[in-house]
């Protein structure tokens, strides 16, 4: 007659990573890459390769938009991933879109803050991982 077997001990169980623990573990290794990346004033527009990408982003843009008939910016919804200090969506304000239709997500806290401080009140600015962001599908007009 066979031995009877010991019950084998429970194992752990696995949990799914909150959304927190995930922007956090993703955000160590960005805010590594900013840093690595040089001196402060690398994407300012006072330097002329700077100011050149610049001039050829908003032209391609501006086609684009032409392109599928859009006259004006004011009625579009945009939305920024990776909005940084928020250099693009005072450009997109200069362009004629309404702050109140204007959304960054930042994942790094500091560049958060500089945008925070750049742009008007009424933009929406998320410190978050995109990937987490309340935005609904398909609100946005826009993606950049």
């Amino acid at each position: 007659m066979p031995m009877p077997r010991e019950p084998k001990p429970p194992t752990e169980r696995m949990t799914e990573p909150t959304a927190g623990a995930i922007a956090e573990s993703i955000a160590e290794p960005i805010a590594e890459r900013y840093a690595r990346r040089g001196p402060p004033d690398r994407y300012s527009p006072l330097q002329p390769d700077v100011a050149c990408t610049l001039h050829e982003r908003q032209r391609a843009m501006l086609a684009l938009w032409r392109a599928a008939g859009w006259t004006t910016l004011a009625p579009r919804r945009i939305t920024e991933v990776g909005s940084g200090a928020g250099g693009n969506l005072l450009e997109l304000l200069r362009l004629g879109a309404q702050p109140e239709h204007l959304t960054g997500i930042e994942l790094l806290p500091e560049r958060h803050a500089q945008a925070r401080h750049l742009l008007p009140a009424a933009v929406t600015l998320l410190q978050a991982d995109a990937t987490q962001a309340p935005i609904a599908p398909g609100s946005q007009d826009l993606v950049l």
